[in-house]
């Protein structure tokens, strides 16, 4: 993979992360039933080998962490499969299902112990997915993968406190399970202008607690991985724009801990997510945006933010904060350095009353350099050079 695209995925992490391993789900089937007593939901797809359709993962709805599947199918239908948790080396003993083929909507076999316990697996295969304990995550029934849909289905959200800022009056709401909160609105905007942002709002807080159960299913010790910090601030609120950061720090398997910022941008007129080439675009004809070209890098816009934005925005800051910029101006590690356009490539961004602010992004071992206070482009400077989305 190219450094540039290596770069892209590394800090646009937060908006595409997936902790957990799934298997290919191109084929998937979804079942949902008991392993002995207790309730399960279990995705059937590719086997992580690609050796069958054996493979696949599912949770207990007690719990809700993915444990992983593989196996290889049987001339007869059925499947051996061997389960995957989290942390198990290869030569440690694992659980076995053995699966007889499914007859019509119903698939059954038993689970195997490493001490020779065995329990029945009792499945129905999932057709309509059942209303969820949330009316807001009912609403996004179309809009989340149906297994985590399932996993999320019986979580409840719990109302806090109420704040006006501005003008508009912010209800904030906790899930209680995963102790991450965000708000929505409560009034100050039209009925449907309220709607379609709380849409967008609610869409965010249950993507954030599906990221925290399939950081639990990482590959660390069970116990060990999940996030330290989800944190959400309101950055602005006005008539055009609501604005807020979602820092999270959080440590799925792996070497190291890390954190980062996914901050939220939504047009106040319609609830549109906004993306940053939206709302300023200083290349030539019509902007780009990610995740629109059948390219799978999207050649095009990372070389639009590596080659036209990120030398733009440096050459912007070394103007407006030329102190800030040099090596070591805003910290103790003389290492910072803000003038090498990379670190600027794939900025995350939040609204605030002055301006635009925007997060450098440096390798794990510079983390300290990363997101400095004063890295704000003013209005004059985004309005000089607007997209499509007018924010000021």
């Amino acid at each position: 993979m190219k450094i540039r695209q290596w770069l892209a995925c590394a800090a646009l992490a937060w908006t595409n992360v997936s902790f957990a391993a799934n298997p290919d789900k191109s084929e998937a089937t979804l079942w949902q039933g008991e392993l002995g007593t207790q309730r399960i939901v279990v995705e059937r797809s590719l086997s992580f080998s690609g050796k069958s359709d054996c493979g696949g993962r599912y949770f207990y709805e007690r719990y809700r962490l993915d444990i992983g599947l593989d196996g290889e199918s049987a001339p007869d239908g059925g499947c051996l499969l061997e389960e995957m948790p989290a942390g198990w080396g290869r030569d440690q003993g694992k659980p076995q299902w053995r699966m007889r083929a499914p007859v019509g909507d119903s698939w059954q076999g038993e689970w195997v112990g490493v001490n020779g316990l065995k329990l029945s697996i009792r499945l129905n295969k999932v057709h309509a997915l059942p209303d969820a304990r949330e009316p807001s995550l009912s609403a996004l029934r179309s809009d989340f993968d149906r297994y985590a849909y399932l996993r999320l289905s019986t979580l409840k959200l719990q109302a806090g406190k109420r704040e006006t800022v501005n003008g508009y009056e912010l209800r904030w709401l906790r899930q209680p399970d995963s102790d991450i909160g965000l708000f929505e609105v409560a009034s100050g905007y039209s009925p449907t202008a309220q709607r379609a942002i709380n849409r967008t709002l609610h869409y965010r807080l249950w993507q954030w607690v599906e990221d925290l159960y399939q950081c639990r299913s990482g590959g660390a010790r069970p116990g060990d991985a999940g996030f330290d910090l989800a944190e959400a601030t309101l950055r602005h609120i006005d008539s055009r724009v609501i604005s807020a950061s979602l820092d999270t720090s959080y440590y799925c398997g792996g070497a190291h801990p890390d954190f980062g910022d996914a901050p939220l941008n939504i047009d106040a007129r319609n609830g549109r997510e906004l993306r940053l080439e939206d709302v300023l675009w200083v290349g030539k004809g019509e902007p780009v945006h990610r995740g629109e070209s059948p390219d799978p890098f999207d050649d095009a816009w990372m070389d639009y933010r590596s080659k036209i934005f990120a030398p733009w925005l440096t050459s912007q800051f070394m103007r407006l904060y030329p102190g800030e910029m040099a090596p070591g101006g805003t910290s103790d590690d003389n290492e910072c350095d803000y003038r090498d356009p990379e670190v600027w490539n794939f900025s995350s961004w939040y609204v605030l009353p002055t301006g635009i602010h925007f997060a450098a992004y440096f390798p794990r071992v510079m983390r300290v350099c990363d997101d400095p206070e004063w890295a704000v482009l003013p209005w004059d400077v985004v309005n000089a050079h607007p997209g499509a989305v007018r924010l000021h």
